[in-house]
């Protein structure tokens, strides 16, 4: 999707940048691995795929991805309070603006990547159903939560839900909590800025380091099925609000937002 293809998150472990043409060749060279293939049920493409693809995964509203970067890796940032990039807005926080530069003199400190797949709730529960309340679940849910109401139009608000998908390319970057910080990171840019209160995650019977990464991000099996050799995990908050309240807390510090700006044509 285009909203975030000039903003970078800042976390401690990990950056999270949009995935831009110049990420292309190293990521066409990560799904030639047939490993990851394999854990991420992915088929191979050509470059010409990949290329196409990127470009209808930035135009498309229902998909949001960030290339994950190795923040120790990467080159201008300077330290935790971000000094020499901070800036004074008007709600007080430091900001961090960035050119295009960055992505482009970062590509070696890429690690893997992390999608969000937005879609609407089948059933949304409220304490009213039992009731014979004839408002619809949507609504209900929705105007407990304002940040909901971005999906609404006049009448009707959307419940959000969204499938996390997260993976480290580089064997050299797992087991150091980057894939559960850039999960976190990701989750809460969801919350906070789509409304989204239940995510979801697809993993093949086989993938063990993905069930104990989303073990660890409190999710809970909620499905399996047997054709696809797939269990299904869920991690649902009653509010968008919620599950950002809970990704700030699990995480444990505040993820800066920053300006990548493409450089004018």
């Amino acid at each position: 999707m285009r909203r975030n293809y000039e903003i970078c998150l800042v976390g401690q472990k990990t950056v999270l940048v949009p995935y831009r043409p110049e990420h292309l060749p190293t990521y066409h060279e990560w799904m030639q691995d047939p490993y990851l293939l394999e854990m991420t049920g992915s088929e191979p493409l050509s470059m010409e795929e990949e290329i196409a693809m990127q470009q209808s995964w930035r135009d498309d509203d229902a998909k949001c991805t960030f290339i994950v970067l190795d923040k120790g890796a990467c080159v201008g940032l300077s330290g935790d309070d971000c000094s020499g990039y901070c800036s004074d807005g008007s709600d007080g926080t430091c900001t961090i603006r960035l050119s295009q530069d960055f992505v482009e003199q970062n590509l070696k400190a890429m690690i893997g990547d992390v999608n969000l797949f937005l879609s609407e709730e089948d059933h949304v529960e409220t304490d009213d159903e039992d009731d014979g309340d004839n408002d619809t679940n949507a609504e209900t849910a929705a105007a407990a939560d304002p940040v909901n109401q971005e999906a609404s139009d006049e009448s009707t608000a959307l419940v959000k839900q969204a499938e996390l998908d997260i993976m480290i390319a580089e064997p050299s970057a797992r087991g150091k909590g980057m894939g559960s910080e850039a999960s976190r990171i990701m989750m809460l840019y969801g919350a906070q800025n789509m409304g989204i209160r239940r995510y979801f995650a697809k993993i093949k019977k086989e993938n063990d380091s993905s069930k104990t990464l989303f073990g660890k991000l409190k999710f809970v099996e909620c499905n399996y099925v047997e054709c696809f050799g797939e269990h299904e995990y869920e991690l649902r908050r009653d509010s968008a609000t919620d599950m950002a309240n809970t990704m700030l807390r699990e995480l444990g510090f505040d993820v800066v937002q920053c300006d990548c700006k493409l450089k004018p044509n």
